[in-house]
């Protein structure tokens, strides 16, 4: 039998160590939840760790990876472990059969390092920091210094499964106005290229005037066709423009908080953000992180500065001893509904599964949310078309009647 050292929380509140006896990791920390305890960390006593920090090299020949090689990844990992295969043997075996370049040199790169004496997360984070980021790191490091990696894995593939989710319905979202924006450059196309120039021949051909509205509308259709790379510049440009100033640290408060004031937009980014926020505390928590460096964790994963700042207040909160849900209410971060439930999770000791009910409300909340934003979006497409379509259509009753009027001079 193997001593174990760990560290574990008592009643969600006192943070004791201790020692136990087992033949796992994984046995040990079955055993302190026996006694009661919430394991945060279980190690050998001799087992000396490398500082995470100190290896964040980035030496790996990827500099980045898309969510479904990522997925990919994280969920073969898991089912190989979960199945008692060797992380050098479940990476032998990814090496070898994935048809992907860069998955194939991930799996070789961070195998060599684990011949080399690394552990898993030590070589993820000497190789590809930048990559999975700290939170995924730290998380692994968690997982793998109690004996369930596989366990962590298959928390972060839900995570990761998440994110693609809500990717896949902002991309769904945007189908109906993509649509309706090539219908309307059709439109123009056909128009400037084939109707507008047989009239207008036909009217100078006659000696008569066209239209001052149409002859602007024609002469702006002239000039997109003329600079049409020109009219692209200048919308790729606005559209960085804009992104620059909307990441710069002296400009980005200035907009996360005008994203916060529009209607509808405004509760989608409030709910994206607090479901990145709880699934990384949700997972934290079940994985033993200690609790003030999984809310540490989960506020890095805020992106709107205006939101990342009640969570703060969260923070300091906790470390001066107020309880989670006391926290959120103060703040304002959570919503009440939400707020409520963490508070039944706390005083029930289920502290876990409120987090995860919680991510669940926030998760539906974002589907409803998107929804709305599509609905509330195609109106001002269709008024937008609408328009475009009056402003031609007017243009061209006025060439029509120019038409009539030469041929009645014949």
């Amino acid at each position: 039998m193997q001593r174990y050292n760990y560290e574990a929380l008592k009643d969600n509140k006192e943070i004791v160590k201790g020692e136990v006896e087992a033949t796992t990791p994984k046995e040990a920390r079955e055993k302190v939840r026996a006694l009661g305890l919430i394991p945060l960390k279980v190690f050998e006593p001799n087992l000396v760790k490398y500082e995470l920090e100190d290896m964040a090299d980035n030496k790996g020949s990827i500099r980045s990876l898309n969510l479904n090689a990522k997925m990919m990844i994280v969920s073969e990992l898991q089912v190989m472990l979960a199945s008692g295969i060797s992380m050098s043997e479940a990476l032998e075996t990814i090496k070898v059969n994935t048809p992907t370049p860069k998955i194939k040199r991930f799996a070789q790169e961070v195998q060599g390092q684990i011949y080399e004496g690394k552990s898993f997360t030590e070589a993820i984070n000497y190789l590809y920091y930048d990559v999975f980021g700290e939170t995924f790191i730290n998380l692994c490091a968690t997982g793998e210094s109690s004996g369930e990696l596989e366990i962590t894995l298959e928390r972060l593939l839900v995570m990761l499964k998440k994110q693609d989710k809500i990717k896949g319905d902002i991309i769904q979202a945007s189908i109906y106005p993509g649509i309706l924006i090539l219908i309307l450059f059709g439109l123009l196309v056909f128009f400037s290229l084939v109707v507008f120039p047989i009239f207008t021949s036909f009217i100078i051909n006659q000696g008569a005037e066209i239209p001052p509205f149409a002859s602007a509308v024609m002469g702006t259709f002239k000039f997109i066709g003329d600079y049409w790379w020109l009219c692209l510049l200048g919308i790729l440009g606005t559209i960085g423009g804009i992104n620059i100033l909307a990441t710069n640290d002296m400009t980005r408060a200035f907009f996360d908080r005008l994203f916060l004031q529009i209607p509808i937009l405004s509760d989608f980014v409030n709910y994206l953000n607090l479901s990145n926020y709880v699934c990384i505390l949700s997972i934290a928590y079940a994985t033993g992180v200690p609790f003030m460096k999984g809310l540490d964790l989960a506020n890095r994963t805020i992106g709107n500065t205006e939101i990342r700042k009640k969570a703060d207040v969260v923070n300091r909160m906790m470390e001066k001893g107020s309880t989670l849900s006391n926290a959120m209410s103060i703040s304002n971060l959570l919503p009440g509904a939400l707020v409520t439930m963490i508070s039944a999770g706390e005083k029930a000791g289920n502290l876990s599964k409120m987090l995860e009910d919680c991510l669940e409300v926030i998760d539906k909340k974002i589907d409803m949310v998107l929804q709305a934003l599509t609905k509330a979006f195609e109106p001002m497409m269709i008024i937008t078309l609408g328009i475009v379509i009056l402003i031609v259509a007017v243009a061209f009753m006025q060439m029509y009647l120019a038409m009539i009027q030469a041929i009645a001079m014949i």
